[in-house]
């Protein structure tokens, strides 16, 4: 359920998992699917200035598609290290599955005990320690649960923090307005991607069109 790249233009997939309760993650294997880079990613990044970034999103409704996925995250990195967390919506055979999931890339993603669905108020949030160490949490707030895994990255970037929609698929699935909120302050600068159009900041939220 997770994602994506690396600099050169090599980025991690994201990953789709079956979840199980808990507060640990569990394991899972990579998705087959095409790789994307920074060009497929919608949202604002700014450069580091904090050991935390988090967000907070209500989970969009999901256009009917045989195969189609959207990732929504927050993290930091553009490689070679990238750490990061939030929620997948896979839309396979023409249904959706949404997964929570964390990544510390270029370790493979894992995924997070719990589900989630359309219309669920959520958040997302990576917090550096220090040495090496990233506490990384997703929370249902509709649902009343809360997951969280301390792990240690063997690769580590902190030159930028973002909140990102990322498409996976192909295609980039279309899905209601998606308005990220409870931003950190100080967002530089935007990503853009085909299929998706960002809103202007206001005040610590911005919307994601497709």
């Amino acid at each position: 359920m997770s994602l994506r790249r690396a600099r050169k233009r090599c980025s991690t997939l994201i990953i789709a998992f079956t979840l199980s309760a808990g507060l640990t993650a569990t394991a899972g294997a990579p998705a087959s699917g095409v790789r994307y880079d920074t060009l497929g990613w919608a949202g604002y990044a700014r450069p580091f200035s904090s050991h935390q970034v988090t967000a907070s999103l209500r989970l969009p409704t999901v256009s009917p598609a045989r195969n189609a996925g959207a990732a929504f995250w927050a993290g930091f990195g553009t490689g070679p290290g990238i750490e990061q967390t939030g929620f997948t919506a896979n839309m396979t055979g023409g249904r959706l599955r949404w997964t929570a999931w964390y990544e510390l890339y270029p370790a493979p993603a894992t995924g997070f005990g719990r589900g989630a669905y359309s219309g669920d108020y959520v958040s997302m949030r990576v917090t550096y320690r220090g040495g090496g160490w990233f506490l990384l949490t997703v929370k249902d707030s509709t649902r009343h649960w809360t997951a969280a895994v301390l792990r240690h990255a063997s690769t580590i970037t902190l030159n930028s923090s973002e909140v990102i929609v990322e498409a996976y698929g192909p295609p980039l699935a279309r899905f209601s307005p998606a308005t990220f909120y409870n931003l950190p302050a100080s967002f530089a600068w935007v990503y853009n991607m085909p299929g998706a159009h960002v809103s202007t900041l206001r005040g610590d939220s911005f919307s994601v069109h497709s």
